[in-house]
């Protein structure tokens, strides 16, 4: 599930996840798989004198870490993924905001830790409507959300504490822009992925709302929704820690200026809040309450220098280095934030 270009089989997973489990201070390594999983041990109840920590990522291009100078810009490259092989370590890139926050916990010497990074290129977060492309989406694809009872069974059962971080949307916002675009134009999407401004009719026909912006008739707040109920139905509990990580302005983005219109720059910054508010709607909503919301939008909006082409990679879409380091740092002091005691 882990180390590039390799396919491991049911007791390689095993393996990783006791690897996981019984780990020191550090980063676990292994490889990428096919997400199926072993049964593992009988979880733990949940217990108050749990230890440690495993930091759990989900989420898209941006949770791989593409963009950084190990990974560069392709999706194919050093940093390849796939819906039943997601995951980039931090042996592979360190850099990414995913890779970086394992790194920035500050743990007890000798206390239990790993990091299960599990990002995919391309992927959208869930319940669109038509076929999506390559990436898939964070709710079903077999390495990732699917394979939640499996991956955290076996961390609850060495009563080992969970932060699971969800950082997916910035490709639900141009889905369902480029959809709203065929439908304009006089098509109908049909799906498959990939939609241009010129040929938008691939796109999966996301909705962030219905007719009157109510966000909870949106495919991502039903998505993110779906996702803190399987959390919340965990055997030995919800994760101790649960942060979802808005979008940022998108229509701001280098990489919009540079491609779009000013009127559709406006459409993208408008479905980029639409985005977050169906985040925090579904946050709002859920059963757990110990789910935090990261505001990657505000924080911009008050750093606009977060907007220039220092931040990006050269394609001015993806964040650098530099960029990376400074989304980290937002979703880490959000943790310590929301979670004092963790």
């Amino acid at each position: 599930m882990y180390l590039a270009g390799a396919e491991c089989g049911e007791a390689m997973r095993t393996w990783l996840l006791l690897f996981l489990i019984f780990a020191t201070v550090g980063v676990a390594a292994g490889c990428k798989g096919s997400g199926s999983g072993s049964t593992g041990p009988t979880p733990f109840p949940t217990q108050s004198a749990r230890g440690g920590a495993d930091e759990v990522a989900y989420g898209d291009d941006f949770t791989v870490g593409i963009g950084t100078s190990f990974c560069g810009i392709s999706l194919s490259g050093p940093c390849t993924t796939a819906p039943a092989s997601a995951g980039v370590t931090p042996a592979i890139n360190p850099t990414g905001w995913s890779q970086r926050f394992s790194g920035a916990l500050s743990l007890p010497r000798y206390a239990p830790s790993g990091s299960i990074i599990l990002g995919v290129g391309g992927a959208l977060t869930g319940d669109a409507p038509l076929t999506e492309g390559y990436g898939g989406d964070v709710l079903n694809n077999s390495d990732q959300f699917a394979d939640v009872k499996v991956l955290t069974a076996n961390i609850r059962a060495n009563n080992i504490r969970m932060i699971v971080i969800i950082q997916s949307g910035i490709n639900d916002v141009f889905d369902s822009y480029y959809s709203a675009l065929c439908v304009s134009n006089g098509g109908t999407p049909t799906g498959g992925g990939s939609a241009t401004q010129s040929a938008p009719c691939s796109a999966s026909g996301t909705v962030l709302a219905d007719s009157s912006n109510n966000v909870r008739n949106g495919t991502l707040y039903k998505a993110y929704s779906t996702m803190l109920t399987n959390l919340n139905a965990l055997t030995g509990g919800a994760p101790e820690a649960t942060l979802i990580v808005g979008v940022p302005n998108i229509g701001l983005l280098p990489y919009s200026v540079a491609n779009f219109s000013a009127s559709a720059r406006a459409t993208l910054t408008t479905d980029s809040q639409l985005a977050n508010q169906a985040m925090q709607a579904a946050i709002a909503d859920a059963t757990d309450k110990n789910v935090a919301y990261v505001d990657w939008y505000d924080y911009f909006a008050s750093n606009p220098q977060y907007y220039t082409t220092n931040y990006y990679a050269s394609d001015l879409f993806h964040l650098n280095d530099q960029g990376y380091a400074v989304l980290e740092s937002l979703i880490f002091s959000s943790f310590q934030t929301a979670f004092p005691s963790f």
